[in-house]
Parts: C-alpha cells; structure tokens; sequence
C-alpha cells in the first residue's frame, strides 16, 4: 500500500547485509575515522553459505512477485521497467548490497542468468577482495575485485558503490567502462561520515555518467544527528566480541541460517535507542548542492527506507513520495527536472549499461 500511496513504479530489492553482526564495541566512534582496521561487522555467511544466501534471497522475490501478480513484477531491462509502469504495476529489480559469490566469477554470471542487473559490491562487513567504507584491510580492492568490475561491465549489470571504501571507489572509477551510481549515500560536505562520498567521488561518479542516489538517513544528512544518537543495544564488548570472531571465522561452528533466524527474532537495535531526525527540507538542502556539483543529471534518490531507523521527517516511507515532489517543486525545480531526480536518471544508467 505505501508503494502505492506513493506512486512508486520501480523498486530495487535488495539483499542487503545478510547475517551481518557488529562486534565492534565503540562502531560509533569510528564511524569518521579512516582508515580504520579494526573488525567492526562480520557476516556469518562464508563460501558455500554466501552463495545460498543470495540465490535464497533472489527465491524470496521471485515469490513475493508471484504472491502479487496484480502489484510487482520482475524487470531486467529499462524497456521492461517502462512496461511494467504503463501495465499499472511496480517494477522490481533484483539487488544486492554485498555481492556475495564466494571469491567465484561464474557465480557473478549465474546471479546475472538468474536476472541480477543492478549490484552493490560490498556492505557493512569486508569481502576478501574490496574495503568496505567502515573497515579498510587490503588497500581498496584487490585483483579479484578488478576482475569483478570488468565482469559486471562485459555482463550489463550496473555497479553500486555505496558502502564501499574510498580507495576502492577510486579504483572502480579507474577500472569500470560504464557508469556506475551511489544508490543510497550523501555527501562528506552536510556529514563527514565514511558512508558519504566526497566531492571528487560524487564528481567522478557524474564524469562517467553515472548517478548519486541521496540517502534518508538524518545521520547521513546532518552529523550532529549521529552525535545525538543514545541507547541501542546492537554492538558486543569485550570477551563476547572476540568470542564470535572466533565463531564466524571457524567454519562449520555456526549454523549461519539459524544465526540469522535467531537475530531477526530479537529486539531490534531502535527498541531502546533515540534517534534524532531533521526535516525533509534538510535532504532538499542536499538535492540542491549535488545539483549545482555535478548537474541535474546525475542526482537521484535513494531511501534505504527497509534499514533506516532515522528518516528524514515528511519523507520517512514510500507513501510520502509526494512530499518530495512538492518539496522540490517549490525549490523551483521543473517537472522534468524532479522526474529525473525521482528516478529518470537512474533509468539511464541501466538503459547504458543493460540496454533497453
């Protein structure tokens, strides 16, 4: 229904972080600093299990497409997308936050068979061959990683480098022959967050021909917001945190599809936790500075609505999409302008590296 309320026409669903832990006691503090090698999140999904994980997920949409015929339909192509909008329904795409294939590239290309077209490379948690934002340990990306990126551009399947490390998007720009995007993440200038890009990033990123995607975190808008954050009880300390350490990395001491079961069924982190939000104009404020950095172009929206405990007020789920609208047209932005910051512009990039 909120998809609904909100005129949504293309989503991308996606797999995020699966079975990811912080076993860092202070993630908080942390969260500017780089780099920072101190192990921070671990995933309990290693070889095999990583690969199980993700063809689980993408069964997961599958059904959830066929459970509502009349509402969602898988799309691989910007043709589709465009059909499935004028059919009256809502477009969805396979995604993944972290690219998990079990350092295999022919799991790459049977994710890609199976109708994966947009892909994030890495999440909370370090794979063996690229950095994540909040943890650096080989230097950006390794050869594994390169090869990655060449095999995501020879397939069609755009490249999303939000929770990637600095160093690595760097190299990512070097390597990759295709635009890629910033699906969900703002900019270092409102919050200095490793998570946000600087401005040569967001101006690389435009360069190719590719698309920032502003997240709706408050935090990610405004630091003082992280600053403000208390409560939570998501992080381990001491004896516990290296004890799981040890757990995730012995295999076969973890039953990772049970661990994850078994935390999805604990309180969430926000049960007792504050978290200070700012108001929509404040993200507005963000559109407007992409906008005059790398032109209209090249600025999307990206919610990350599913993880998010600190939207931003008036724009906190998809049913008030609208308020978006409105917000941007009263900054003066033409129609045409907010239908590419809504999604247009993400459009192009899968119609230049997919094809139609």
């Amino acid at each position: 229904p909120k998809l609904r309320q909100g005129g949504v026409k293309c989503i991308w669903l996606s797999e995020g972080g699966p079975g990811e832990v912080t076993v860092d006691p202070e993630p908080k503090a942390r969260s500017t600093v780089a780099p920072n090698t101190r192990p921070t999140v671990r995933t309990v999904f290693r070889g095999p299990a990583e690969v199980q994980r993700i063809l689980r997920g993408f069964d997961a949409t599958r059904r959830l497409c066929q459970q509502y015929p009349d509402d969602l339909e898988l799309a691989t192509s910007a043709r589709q997308i465009r059909d499935i909008a004028t059919r009256g329904k809502i477009a969805v795409l396979l995604h993944t936050e972290a690219l998990l294939i079990a350092d295999d590239l022919a799991m790459l290309r049977s994710y890609h068979a199976l109708g994966l077209r947009v892909s994030g490379l890495v999440h909370a948690a370090p794979l063996d061959w690229i950095d994540c934002d909040r943890e650096q340990r080989i230097g950006g990306l390794s050869e594994l990683g390169r090869q990655v990126v060449h095999e995501m551009n020879r397939l069609g399947i755009v490249i999303d480098i939000s929770h990637a490390a600095e160093e690595a998007i760097h190299t990512i720009l070097a390597e990759s022959t295709q635009p890629i995007v910033a699906s969900h993440a703002n900019v270092k200038h409102f919050s200095p967050l490793m998570r946000n890009l600087t401005d040569a990033v967001a101006r690389g990123i435009a360069d190719g021909g590719g698309v920032v995607g502003i997240h709706c975190s408050s935090a990610f808008v405004d630091i003082q917001c992280l600053e403000g954050r208390s409560g939570g009880s998501g992080s381990l300390h001491g004896a516990q945190r290296l004890d799981l350490i040890g757990k995730i990395l012995t295999p076969g001491v973890i039953d990772p599809f049970q661990f994850e079961a078994d935390q999805r069924a604990k309180p969430g982190f926000a049960a007792d936790a504050v978290f200070p939000t700012v108001h929509l104009e404040r993200l507005i404020d963000v559109v407007d500075y992409l906008v005059n950095l790398v032109g209209i172009d090249h600025v999307g929206i990206g919610t990350d609505f599913q993880y998010l405990e600190d939207a931003v007020d008036g724009f906190n789920s998809a049913a008030q999409t609208p308020n978006v609208t409105a917000a941007l047209l009263q900054r003066g932005y033409s129609a045409t302008a907010v239908e590419k910051i809504l999604g247009e512009n993400f459009l192009r990039v899968i119609e230049d590296v997919v094809g139609e």
